[in-house]
């Protein structure tokens, strides 16, 4: 992974969930609650989406945070922008999965799954 990241707020729209996971309706509703309560503790991570136009984001981490947002009405959303390899971001975002104090079994797995399939 290159040594280059940035935090920025960028616009929500301008960013594509690459590798999306299904959330339990319960989990997510605090997830709104939270960040709406307490605002954003931590930033989302993307990457640069190549191509023409207006800059596009990947999501690499924390998919829920930045459904929160979006339900929250928000059109922007602070981002660290990481400058890292396809592979990279898929250990990036197995990490962050990993690493939530409440991860069930079958994400994990899914997650598992979806690297193996990607190489």
């Amino acid at each position: 992974m290159g040594s280059g990241q940035s935090i920025e707020i960028i616009p929500i729209g301008a960013i594509d969930v690459v590798n999306p996971r299904a959330r339990n309706r319960r989990i997510f509703k605090e997830i709104v609650t939270s960040v709406a309560e307490l605002g954003l503790k931590r930033p989302i991570t993307v990457k640069h989406k190549l191509g023409k136009g207006e800059p596009r984001y990947e999501l690499v981490c924390a998919q829920g945070r930045l459904e929160a947002y979006q339900a929250l009405g928000q059109r922007e959303i602070p981002a660290v922008i990481v400058d890292a390899t396809n592979e990279d971001s898929a250990i990036m975002s197995l990490v962050e999965n990993c690493a939530r104090r409440q991860h069930r079994s079958i994400d994990l797995l899914h997650d598992i799954e979806g690297l193996r399939q990607r190489g």
